[in-house]
Formats: structure tokens, sequence, C-alpha cells
């Protein structure tokens, strides 16, 4: 990748862009390593790995809860401020036979939750809950450490959230930062990996199926990850998965024991037909492929590698070297995602680096306007993984050898 790119547009004017974001990917770069795999299990072979409840003090998905609000007091309350509370029913996945009461007394800045569903807001002394602002807004606030009771298809769970409650218009709003997940750990093909489910209660459906799965070295299991910061430890979940050149069949059961509750995970292995996909990019961290057979996961995968044959749609892609991390943004409608993948015939996949700065420079009336993308091997749009936005980059405008203007880029 070039630090500095040039381009000439229609009016004749040369830009410069003198750009930080994304360089070091052309330093001292090595292709990305295969990965060496033991021999594949025989087809049926089953691991199956015990999850734990666990809760972090981060979240990985943030989502909006929703709630109905009602215009009467409910049978029980403590002393509110009637002037300034607002009542309802938080209702996670929109199912009304999920619903939790609560009263928000905005004055007072406290929330109360009727966490035993007996509408009695006043025997529930864990389901009080003061908001984290000390200074607290009436139209804004947050409540931490909140166990949310849900019933799921695969249970009845208990979810660490932080609440954000907003009243700024007609009706008020929540969004909610999920803080627990279950997680263990597998050994596959001879590496210990740390294997989680984030349930997600905010969908309708088998949260299970919408949900997440949590795949990545043990060695790394206490860092933070985040369901959409591109990261890719944790990706939808597939009940049919290929990871380490290998094919499972996933399985994930519930198990109760009075109060508590373990999920088990089952891996058994499966050996499908498998094609070759040549990857011409390069520093590619992980890659997965979704709408095939399989949810195709790559780890550092190599020029050729081995996939179950069909058809599959856009890759989500995380890029890495020199510790500098960037992810692909999806729905991006001028790339062709869609491929096949056969045991005849090699398929390709043009995605990766080296990553190229770039500016496309359109003309509005007397204006001209700078767009700064981060562009891959096959045209695909990337995105810093942490951008530094006290160093945007920069731009330069000559006419000849005349600079005309000069400027930065504002982060949007």
């Amino acid at each position: 990748m070039s630090s500095a790119l040039k381009e000439i547009t229609r009016c004749g004017v040369v830009f410069l862009g003198a750009f930080l974001f994304g360089a070091s990917f052309m330093v001292n770069a090595a292709p990305g390593a295969g990965t060496t795999a033991a021999a594949n299990p025989q087809s049926g072979q089953v691991q199956t790995v015990q999850l734990e409840y666990g809760e972090v003090g981060y979240s990985f998905i943030n989502q909006g809860l929703s709630l109905v609000t009602r215009s009467t007091p409910f049978t029980k309350e403590p002393a509110l401020d009637s002037s300034k509370v607002i009542r309802g029913t938080f209702q996670p996945g929109g199912s009304a036979s999920n619903s939790i009461a609560f009263a928000w007394d905005r004055a007072a800045g406290k929330l109360y939750l009727d966490l035993n569903r007996n509408l009695d807001l006043t025997d529930d002394p864990a389901g009080v809950f003061a908001c984290r602002e000390q200074n607290h807004s009436r139209y804004y606030q947050t409540f931490t450490n909140v166990h949310l009771p849900c019933k799921t298809l695969s249970g009845n769970r208990e979810l660490l959230m932080d609440l954000n409650l907003y009243n700024y218009g007609s009706r008020p709003d929540c969004t909610a930062a999920l803080r627990s997940f279950w997680q263990g750990r597998v050994t596959l093909q001879g590496a210990d990996w740390q294997a989680g489910i984030v349930e997600n209660p905010f969908d309708k459906s088998n949260p299970l199926d919408r949900g997440y799965l949590l795949l990545r070295p043990w060695a790394e299991r206490n860092k933070p990850f985040n369901t959409s910061s591109g990261s890719l430890d944790a990706f939808p979940f597939s009940r049919k998965l290929f990871v380490q050149n290998q094919a499972y069949q996933l399985d994930c059961t519930n198990e109760s024991q009075g109060d508590s509750s373990k999920l088990r995970l089952q891996f058994t292995a499966q050996q499908p037909a498998l094609g070759e996909l040549k990857i011409t990019g390069k520093f590619i961290q992980r890659l997965v492929l979704s709408g095939g057979p399989y949810l195709v996961v790559l780890d550092q995968p190599a020029a050729g590698v081995k996939v179950p044959t069909g058809s599959y749609i856009h890759p989500d892609i995380l890029l890495e070297q020199n510790g500098t991390e960037a992810f692909c943004k999806p729905g991006q409608p001028q790339i062709r995602w869609r491929f096949s993948v056969d045991e005849k015939t090699q398929a390709v996949l043009n995605v990766g680096g080296p990553l190229t700065n770039t500016v496309i420079v359109s003309r509005h009336g007397k204006d001209l306007r700078l767009d700064y993308q981060l562009v891959g091997a096959g045209r695909e749009i990337y995105q810093l993984a942490n951008q530094n936005r006290s160093q945007p980059p920069e731009f330069a405008a000559y006419q000849g050898d005349r600079k005309i203007a000069s400027g930065k880029f504002a982060y949007g």
C-alpha cells in the first residue's frame, strides 16, 4: 500500500493524500500462513464441551429492548413521584408471555423491576436499581448490573444487562447491553479453543438460532469481544460448521439441575465433499463464509484451501499485520460476492490485502467532495478496527506544481 496516492479528476486537479491509516499493511509483509491439521476424525466422532454461565465487565450485544407503557399504577408500588414516573412492561423478544413489569422513577433516578412477575413492585429487593449518573437527567438514565429473567426456548435464563432508558419523544425507549454468555474449553484438531454461546434474548425466534458462536484460541479467552465490531471472534451460530479443516454438526442442549442450568455443546465430525478455493489476498487473520451448506471459518488461510462444496455469499474478513487490524464492511452492492465451490474446478475469491488508500472525488456545483476509502484486493472496502481519530488522513490539492488546497478528512 502506498502512503501517498494521487488521483486525477475530470476537472484536471491532482489530489495528494498523505494517509497514515492502514499503511502498516505494506511494511515487511509476510503471506498468511496455512493451518496444519492433525488427521481428520472419523465421521460421527463426537466431542462435547460443558458451557458454564459467565459474566464480563463489557457488553458485546447492544440492541433495543421492546417495552409497552401503561397509564395506571400496578397493584402494589413503592413511593413514586407520580408526575415523573413511567410504568410498563419490558418484553424480551417482543413476546407478551415474557413480560417483566417496571416502574421508572425519573425524578429519583430509580428503576423498579417485577422480577417474580406478580405485579407487586414492593417485594423484589433485588429488582431496585439506581441510575449510574450522579447528576442524572430525567430524559436519559443508565441502570447497570441488571439480571433480567428471560424465558427462552432453550430454558429460563437470567441474563446480565445494562439498561439505557430514554424519554425524549412521545414514548420511552430502552436499549440493553448484554454482558453474560456461556463458555467452555474444547480441543479441536489438537488445539484448545474457547467455545461460547451468546444467546440473543431480543429476537422473537429461538435465541440460539439468532445467537452467536464464540470460537477463538483458549489463550485469548480473556480478551473483550463484540458481535458487531469486526473482530470475528463471535459469528452467527450455525448448526453446520467447518473449522480447522474439519466439518462438524453442532448440537446445543440445555441441562437443568434444580435452579441452575448449563449448556452442552456437541461437535459431531462429518466428512462432506470438499472443493478447492484460491484466495488471492494476503494478511487474512480470519475469514467467515456464510450462505453455503456449512458456515466456514478460516484462520490465517493459505492461498489454496479446501472447503465444503456449495454456493456461498459474501465473506466477513478480518485482516491483521503488525498489530493493526482492519475488517471488511458488509453490504457492499458494487461487489459481486456470491461464488460456488465444486470438486472439479478451483474457485477464486479475490479479497484481502494489500490495502490501498484511495480518494473518490465528485463535483457538487463549485465544490469538490472527497471521500476516503481503504480498498482491498477485490475492491472491497475495509475499516480499521481501532481508529486513531486524533490523526485523521490528510489531503492536498495541486494544480500543476502549485498547491491550491489542503485539509483533513472528518470521521463519518
